[in-house]
């Protein structure tokens, strides 16, 4: 379904963006994304790079960061540039998880195996890293997703410790809560992280399926999902969005979805993927490749190229009413419009 009506919203499937690629034009099991200034979006891959001189083809990840600008319009996407790359080094990156942009446009980068957080500036200069492995306040275990709040304050999920820790800019410990369990304000390997306008602080509870709306305090709030494949129901999700009216986006990681649910709690409706037609730059590689248009047009029935395929992060664009789902296992972005002052045609003329 390219648009959707529920409950009053309409969402209308845009485009897709990207395609499987080492470096430039592509992704790289892309698995976040966050927004720049303007049309610049910044989207984190952690992919395997080939290497033919090393056994096994697979020495080194494709860790780095895209630069991309993303339009409105289908096809005036641009690669801009990229920066960072594999390794333990200052600015380096092993197993990024999470990216996020302050006030400033700095550009923040969790990685799960260095345990510590990566700062750059928004054309990728390394300006700092601060962090370190442990279990006592201010060190990680594995942190992945970040987000920053409307304070500009820096929230990060602390997986394998399964907490929530709060920080400033330059990583001075604000706030630390959470244990392992599945009770309220309790996680399991929690992963994805957002905070709505209002300061509210949301989890995807990864192993216990669900997303936790808490207060910076970590005080339990509300929980959207349950475990399972029905709607509504979770199985591993990944990340979360709020968007201004306070509706909830969460990434169903093994469902292969994105779920939506209303401000309450109420589950609204499902984006499964609609990208019926290919990216621009899969589009280009196709045409110039005859044996690969010729095996396209072999194919029966490309619905499933079409859907989500373990989609790993989502954002929503609130400068241009849009969702940006980051579809990880079709190297992409799926794009839906959440559009205003829709109107339906007049029937029974």
């Amino acid at each position: 379904m390219v648009t959707q009506l529920v409950a009053g919203r309409v969402f209308d499937y845009s485009h897709c963006v990207g395609r499987g690629a080492v470096s430039g034009m592509g992704f790289n099991s892309a698995i976040a994304v966050a927004l720049g200034e303007g049309d610049t979006v910044y989207v984190l891959n952690r992919g395997w790079e080939f290497v033919p001189a090393v056994p096994w083809n697979r020495a080194g990840r494709g860790a780095r960061v895209g630069i991309f600008t993303i339009g409105t319009e289908p096809g005036d996407e641009e690669f801009v540039g990229e920066f960072s790359k594999y390794g333990d080094g200052a600015g380096e990156l092993i197993w990024p998880a999470g990216i996020a942009v302050d006030e400033q446009t700095n550009i923040y980068v969790t990685d799960e195996w260095l345990n510590r957080v990566s700062v750059f500036d928004k054309d990728g200069a390394f300006l700092s890293q601060w962090g370190g492995p442990g279990e006592e306040e201010g060190e990680f275990n594995g942190p992945s997703g970040i987000a920053f709040g409307p304070d500009d304050d820096l929230w990060i999920v602390d997986s394998r410790n399964h907490r929530v820790q709060g920080f400033t800019r330059d990583g001075k410990l604000l706030a630390c809560w959470g244990s392992l369990g599945s009770g309220e304000g309790q996680f399991n390997t929690p992963w994805g992280i957002t905070l709505d306008g209002q300061g509210y602080v949301y989890v995807a509870d990864h192993k216990n399926h669900r997303v936790q709306k808490l207060t910076r305090e970590g005080q339990f709030v509300a929980q959207y999902g349950s475990f399972g494949d029905g709607r509504g129901q979770l199985n591993r999700p990944s990340d979360v969005a709020v968007d201004p009216d306070g509706d909830v986006y969460v990434c169903d990681w093994a469902n292969s979805r994105v779920q939506l649910f209303a401000p309450e709690g109420k589950f609204l409706t499902s984006f499964v993927g609609d990208a019926q037609e290919l990216s621009k730059w899969a589009k280009a590689v196709v045409q110039t490749n005859p044996e690969a248009l010729k095996r396209r047009r072999e194919v029966k029935d490309y619905e499933v190229e079409w859907r989500l395929a373990l989609p790993t992060g989502v954002t929503f664009d609130a400068a241009k009413h849009r969702l940006l789902i980051v579809d990880t296992q079709r190297s992409r972005l799926q794009i839906y419009n959440k559009v205003r002052d829709y109107s339906e045609p007049i029937r029974n003329l």
